[in-house]
């Protein structure tokens, strides 16, 4: 009896926690199907510093990742010069950064509906995670009110 509460404790503290998406289907219909909102990250994980710094601070952070879990789908769109990735990945990243990352920027970090409906724009200048938490949930309430 135990055990089974401690893996029922367990699964259900893993499930608060966002986990990073790296599949862009599978990120959106899961977005659609649980109303989230996506934070869709364009990174160069093996050659972009602030990339890196952006994962190691705020993408595997648990006050982030726990609340990432509640609101928000993360996908990231990695352009790696080092490791490979599956050409069919690599050829929705492209199209993801087509629509929204035409200038190439790294690390960007944008905030959608599932629809793929541009709602924010967020940059990482290597803030605190509850001060980029509060920018996210800045973000969503804005896009959340009705415009004037």
């Amino acid at each position: 009896m135990r055990t089974i509460f401690l893996l029922l404790s367990l699964s259900t503290l893993i499930a608060a926690h966002a986990q990073v998406q790296r599949d862009p289907v599978s990120a959106f219909r899961e977005a659609g199907q649980s109303g989230r909102k996506i934070l869709l990250v364009f990174s160069g994980s093996d050659w972009c510093i602030p990339c890196i710094r952006f994962e190691k601070n705020i993408l595997t952070d648990s006050a982030f990742r726990q609340f990432a879990g509640q609101r928000l789908v993360v996908l990231e769109a990695d352009f790696p010069q080092r490791k490979k990735i599956p050409e069919e990945m690599k050829a929705q990243y492209e199209a993801l950064a087509g629509e929204f990352n035409a200038e190439g920027a790294f690390p960007k970090i944008i905030l959608l509906n599932p629809d793929k409906a541009l709602l924010a724009v967020l940059p990482y200048t290597g803030q605190t995670p509850a001060d980029f938490i509060g920018e996210v949930k800045k973000s969503l309430k804005e896009a959340a009110s009705p415009l004037p």
